[in-house]
């Protein structure tokens, strides 16, 4: 029994030494599995170039190329308003009733994803009424009595895109102007109305406003419309200023910065004057900044933009004077109305 047991014990032994000698030489298993983690390693190394280089890039020109459509497509709603102010103001020379139109224009709102990979980019269009306040106020002589004027216009349409690999930014509409803004500057890309001509050492300037009534909202990367309609228009010519008439203009909202450059750029590029320019930190505060145009030492306009950190909105002030060295001979103030539809729902003004 003793030898039968040692010699089984053995023999057992001596086979699993024999199998597992012959696992390990088995050649075909290891060769499957390396070619396994290989393709596995392949496959990672391509999706992480995906995701991490192609995605990003891919994204980041669309974002890009979102916000220029966008941008031109506020183009169009500027395009429709002042087209249909040009006919108001046709009908108002020719005598005829004006019957109001209502114009639509399309607005992208976001960037759709890619699947898997990257989430959509949403925007928002918002309608605000109350929004981007201009007042217009000055004297001026009937008959030798001086008589006083204030106009003022609201409203703006904003696009509100926070997109993630491009810089987010806002293209809005106010008062006839296009203006495209991001965190690190803004600027106007569609001029609104204001003109000034100099003739015969005198001034002669034209300026619009624009209001804009209806709050509407929606959100998501659709493309959805925006209806406008000029329900009201009127335009006044002023002359016979006092001595010592000066013109303000005021505005207040978040692009009053793009305001106060191409206002003092128009004004600058039509008189061609001399001046002192008041850059931050310079200003009587740090976070002014305002430019003076002068005749010697007469001054003819002043310009000047200050900046509220709490409400994070710019107060634009212009100052137009009048003097006996270049006089104000016309001042020209265009004002119209117009409903504005976004989204569904929106409130009618009736006149």
């Amino acid at each position: 029994m003793g030898r039968w047991n040692v010699y089984e014990e053995y023999s057992s032994g001596a086979f699993m030494r024999i199998l597992i000698r012959d696992i390990r030489r088995d050649e075909e298993g290891v060769a499957s599995t390396v070619g396994t983690i290989m393709a596995l390693l392949v496959f990672l190394t391509f999706l992480s170039l995906i995701v991490n280089q192609y995605v990003p890039v891919w994204m980041k020109d669309s974002e890009a190329s979102h916000m220029n459509g966008a941008l031109g497509q506020f183009g169009g709603i500027k395009g429709a308003i002042d087209l249909q102010i040009l006919a108001a103001q046709a009908a108002q020379i020719s005598g005829t009733h004006y019957i109001p139109v209502t114009a639509s224009s399309a607005v992208s709102l976001g960037v759709d994803g890619v699947p898997i990979f990257a989430a959509s980019t949403l925007g928002t269009l918002q309608s605000f009424p109350d929004g981007g306040p201009f007042t217009v106020s000055f004297d001026y002589l009937i008959r030798g009595v001086s008589t006083h004027v204030q106009e003022q216009s609201n409203g703006s349409i904003e696009l509100d895109v926070g997109n993630r690999y491009y810089v987010p930014q806002k293209i809005a509409y106010e008062n006839g102007a296009v203006i495209r803004y991001q965190s690190d500057g803004q600027v106007i890309r569609a001029q609104p109305t204001f003109s000034v001509v100099k003739t015969n050492n005198t001034l002669d300037i034209s300026f619009g406003l624009v209001s804009l009534y209806g709050a509407g909202s929606v959100s998501g990367t659709s493309t959805e419309v925006v209806n406008t309609q000029v329900f009201a228009f009127d335009r006044q010519d002023y002359q016979g200023f006092p001595a010592n008439a000066v013109i303000w203009v005021n505005h207040t909202s978040r692009y009053g910065l793009s305001w106060y450059r191409f206002l003092n750029q128009t004004l600058a590029g039509a008189l061609n004057l001399g001046g002192s320019f008041c850059p931050s930190p310079l200003c009587p505060s740090p976070l002014d900044i305002s430019y003076t145009g002068k005749i010697g030492v007469v001054v003819i306009y002043k310009v000047s933009a200050s900046y509220n950190p709490a409400a994070r909105t710019y107060t634009m002030r212009l100052e137009i004077h009048n003097s006996a060295l270049l006089a104000l001979s016309f001042f020209r103030l265009q004002h119209a109305q117009v409903q504005v539809g976004v989204g569904d729902t929106s409130s009618n003004v009736q006149f």
